[in-house]
Protein backbone atom coordinates (compact mmCIF):
# COMPACT_ATOMS: atom_id res chain seq x y z
CA UNK A 1 0.00 0.00 0.00
CA UNK A 2 2.87 2.40 0.77
CA UNK A 3 4.42 1.72 -2.60
CA UNK A 4 1.13 2.44 -4.39
CA UNK A 5 0.73 5.80 -2.63
CA UNK A 6 4.28 6.78 -3.50
CA UNK A 7 3.66 5.90 -7.13
CA UNK A 8 0.48 7.97 -7.27
CA UNK A 9 2.27 10.99 -5.76
CA UNK A 10 5.17 10.67 -8.17
CA UNK A 11 2.79 10.36 -11.12
CA UNK A 12 0.97 13.53 -10.04
CA UNK A 13 4.26 15.46 -9.70
CA UNK A 14 5.33 14.40 -13.18
CA UNK A 15 2.17 15.94 -14.73
CA UNK A 16 2.95 19.42 -13.09
CA UNK A 17 -0.49 20.08 -11.51
CA UNK A 18 -1.37 19.30 -7.89
CA UNK A 19 -4.27 16.97 -7.42
CA UNK A 20 -7.08 18.76 -5.67
CA UNK A 21 -8.72 17.14 -2.71
CA UNK A 22 -12.06 15.82 -3.76
CA UNK A 23 -14.47 16.46 -0.86
CA UNK A 24 -18.15 17.25 -0.97
CA UNK A 25 -17.65 20.47 1.08
CA UNK A 26 -14.92 22.09 -1.09
CA UNK A 27 -15.82 22.17 -4.81
CA UNK A 28 -13.12 21.77 -7.34
CA UNK A 29 -12.29 25.08 -9.13
CA UNK A 30 -10.31 25.47 -12.30
CA UNK A 31 -6.81 26.94 -12.14
CA UNK A 32 -7.46 30.42 -13.70
CA UNK A 33 -10.34 31.18 -11.27
CA UNK A 34 -8.21 30.32 -8.25
CA UNK A 35 -5.41 32.57 -9.46
CA UNK A 36 -7.89 35.48 -9.99
CA UNK A 37 -9.24 35.05 -6.47
CA UNK A 38 -5.75 35.06 -5.03
CA UNK A 39 -4.71 38.20 -6.96
CA UNK A 40 -7.90 40.20 -6.08
CA UNK A 41 -7.43 42.89 -3.29
CA UNK A 42 -8.98 42.17 0.11
CA UNK A 43 -12.44 43.60 0.69
CA UNK A 44 -12.95 45.95 3.65
CA UNK A 45 -14.85 44.52 6.53
CA UNK A 46 -18.32 46.05 6.98
CA UNK A 47 -19.02 47.02 10.60
CA UNK A 48 -22.08 45.44 12.12
CA UNK A 49 -23.01 48.26 14.54
CA UNK A 50 -22.56 52.03 14.90
CA UNK A 51 -20.09 51.50 17.75
CA UNK A 52 -17.88 49.42 15.44
CA UNK A 53 -18.13 52.12 12.72
CA UNK A 54 -17.06 54.85 15.14
CA UNK A 55 -14.23 52.65 16.38
CA UNK A 56 -12.97 52.14 12.83
CA UNK A 57 -12.86 55.95 12.13
CA UNK A 58 -9.27 57.18 12.71
CA UNK A 59 -8.93 59.93 15.30
CA UNK A 60 -7.34 63.24 14.13
CA UNK A 61 -3.85 63.70 15.42
CA UNK A 62 -3.16 66.97 17.20
CA UNK A 63 -0.71 68.93 15.05
CA UNK A 64 0.25 71.31 17.80
CA UNK A 65 1.29 70.42 21.27
CA UNK A 66 -0.03 72.33 24.23
CA UNK A 67 2.02 75.49 24.78
CA UNK A 68 2.76 76.39 28.33
CA UNK A 69 4.01 79.83 29.30
CA UNK A 70 7.05 79.66 31.52
CA UNK A 71 6.61 81.18 34.92
CA UNK A 72 8.89 84.13 35.69
CA UNK A 73 11.70 83.19 37.95
CA UNK A 74 13.60 85.74 39.89
CA UNK A 75 17.31 85.40 39.76
CA UNK A 76 19.25 84.77 42.90
CA UNK A 77 21.29 87.93 42.39
CA UNK A 78 18.14 90.05 42.28
CA UNK A 79 16.75 88.43 45.40
CA UNK A 80 20.08 88.87 47.14
CA UNK A 81 20.27 92.52 45.99
CA UNK A 82 16.81 93.22 47.38
CA UNK A 83 17.80 91.60 50.62
CA UNK A 84 21.03 93.57 50.78
CA UNK A 85 19.32 96.91 50.02
CA UNK A 86 16.62 96.11 52.56
CA UNK A 87 19.28 95.41 55.12
CA UNK A 88 21.26 98.53 54.21
CA UNK A 89 18.21 100.94 54.19
CA UNK A 90 18.14 103.01 57.38
CA UNK A 91 15.24 102.54 59.73
CA UNK A 92 14.99 106.31 60.52
CA UNK A 93 15.20 109.33 58.13
CA UNK A 94 18.35 111.38 58.03
CA UNK A 95 18.89 114.87 59.35
CA UNK A 96 16.78 117.55 57.54
CA UNK A 97 18.09 121.04 56.91
CA UNK A 98 16.30 123.85 58.81
CA UNK A 99 13.54 125.59 56.79
CA UNK A 100 13.38 129.41 56.65
CA UNK A 101 9.72 130.15 57.39
CA UNK A 102 10.26 133.92 57.42
CA UNK A 103 11.51 133.91 53.85
CA UNK A 104 8.59 131.70 52.79
CA UNK A 105 6.11 134.13 54.40
CA UNK A 106 7.77 137.11 52.68
CA UNK A 107 7.55 135.42 49.28
CA UNK A 108 3.89 134.54 49.90
CA UNK A 109 3.01 138.14 50.80
CA UNK A 110 4.87 139.43 47.75
CA UNK A 111 2.90 137.08 45.48
CA UNK A 112 -0.37 138.25 47.07
CA UNK A 113 0.58 141.90 46.48
CA UNK A 114 1.30 141.20 42.80
CA UNK A 115 -2.05 139.46 42.44
CA UNK A 116 -3.84 142.45 44.03
CA UNK A 117 -2.16 144.86 41.60
CA UNK A 118 -3.20 142.76 38.61
CA UNK A 119 -6.77 142.59 39.90
CA UNK A 120 -6.92 146.38 40.33
CA UNK A 121 -5.68 146.89 36.75
CA UNK A 122 -8.35 144.55 35.44
CA UNK A 123 -11.05 146.41 37.38
CA UNK A 124 -9.88 149.73 35.94
CA UNK A 125 -10.02 148.37 32.40
CA UNK A 126 -13.50 147.02 33.06
CA UNK A 127 -14.70 150.40 34.36
CA UNK A 128 -13.30 152.14 31.26
CA UNK A 129 -15.12 149.69 29.02
CA UNK A 130 -18.36 150.26 30.92
CA UNK A 131 -18.03 154.04 30.48
CA UNK A 132 -17.34 153.65 26.77
CA UNK A 133 -20.39 151.43 26.40
CA UNK A 134 -22.60 153.96 28.20
CA UNK A 135 -21.37 156.77 25.93
CA UNK A 136 -22.02 154.67 22.85
CA UNK A 137 -25.52 153.76 24.03
CA UNK A 138 -26.38 157.40 24.82
CA UNK A 139 -25.04 158.58 21.44
CA UNK A 140 -27.07 155.94 19.66
CA UNK A 141 -30.21 156.95 21.56
CA UNK A 142 -29.63 160.64 20.73
CA UNK A 143 -29.13 159.81 17.08
CA UNK A 144 -32.30 157.73 17.09
CA UNK A 145 -34.27 160.57 18.69
CA UNK A 146 -32.98 163.02 16.07
CA UNK A 147 -34.00 160.70 13.29
CA UNK A 148 -37.41 160.26 14.92
CA UNK A 149 -37.92 164.03 15.12
CA UNK A 150 -36.99 164.46 11.45
CA UNK A 151 -39.40 161.73 10.43
CA UNK A 152 -42.17 163.36 12.43
CA UNK A 153 -41.54 166.72 10.79
CA UNK A 154 -41.66 165.23 7.30
CA UNK A 155 -44.92 163.51 8.12
CA UNK A 156 -46.41 166.78 9.41
CA UNK A 157 -45.40 168.54 6.19
CA UNK A 158 -46.94 165.77 4.12
CA UNK A 159 -50.21 166.06 6.06
CA UNK A 160 -50.29 169.86 5.60
CA UNK A 161 -49.72 169.53 1.85
CA UNK A 162 -52.51 166.95 1.62
CA UNK A 163 -54.88 169.27 3.51
CA UNK A 164 -54.06 172.22 1.22
CA UNK A 165 -54.63 170.13 -1.91
CA UNK A 166 -57.94 168.91 -0.52
CA UNK A 167 -59.13 172.47 0.24
CA UNK A 168 -58.13 173.61 -3.27
CA UNK A 169 -60.05 170.72 -4.79
CA UNK A 170 -63.12 171.67 -2.78
CA UNK A 171 -62.90 175.29 -3.96
CA UNK A 172 -62.44 174.20 -7.54
CA UNK A 173 -65.49 171.96 -7.40
CA UNK A 174 -67.60 174.76 -5.95
CA UNK A 175 -66.44 177.13 -8.66
CA UNK A 176 -67.14 174.59 -11.39
CA UNK A 177 -70.63 173.93 -10.06
CA UNK A 178 -71.33 177.69 -9.96
CA UNK A 179 -70.16 178.13 -13.57
CA UNK A 180 -72.24 175.19 -14.76
CA UNK A 181 -75.31 176.62 -13.13
CA UNK A 182 -74.61 180.01 -14.73
CA UNK A 183 -74.02 178.44 -18.17
CA UNK A 184 -77.30 176.61 -18.01
CA UNK A 185 -79.11 179.95 -17.51
CA UNK A 186 -77.29 181.75 -20.35
CA UNK A 187 -76.35 179.46 -23.27
CA UNK A 188 -74.71 182.26 -25.24
CA UNK A 189 -71.79 182.62 -22.84
CA UNK A 190 -71.14 178.80 -22.65
CA UNK A 191 -68.06 178.94 -24.92
CA UNK A 192 -66.60 181.78 -22.90
CA UNK A 193 -67.03 179.78 -19.70
CA UNK A 194 -65.25 176.74 -21.18
CA UNK A 195 -62.28 178.85 -22.22
CA UNK A 196 -62.15 180.39 -18.76
CA UNK A 197 -62.20 176.96 -17.11
CA UNK A 198 -59.38 175.74 -19.35
CA UNK A 199 -57.24 178.71 -18.42
CA UNK A 200 -58.02 178.17 -14.73
CA UNK A 201 -56.93 174.54 -14.94
CA UNK A 202 -53.65 175.54 -16.56
CA UNK A 203 -52.95 178.02 -13.80
CA UNK A 204 -53.76 175.44 -11.12
CA UNK A 205 -51.48 172.78 -12.62
CA UNK A 206 -48.57 175.20 -12.89
CA UNK A 207 -49.05 176.25 -9.27
CA UNK A 208 -49.10 172.64 -8.05
CA UNK A 209 -45.92 171.77 -10.01
CA UNK A 210 -44.05 174.75 -8.63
Amino acid sequence: MARASRRSSSSSKTHGHPSPVETPESPILPVPQTEAIRNSPPKPAVPDTMADAQATIPKPQTSRSQVRTPEPRQSKERINGQKETGERSPSTPGHLAPFDWDEFEARYEEALADADLQEQELLREFEDLVKFFNVWASAASVHDTERGVKRLQTRERYVKIAEQSLSQKKKHRKFCSYILSFSSSSSSSFVFVLVFLFLLLLVHTTAVQS
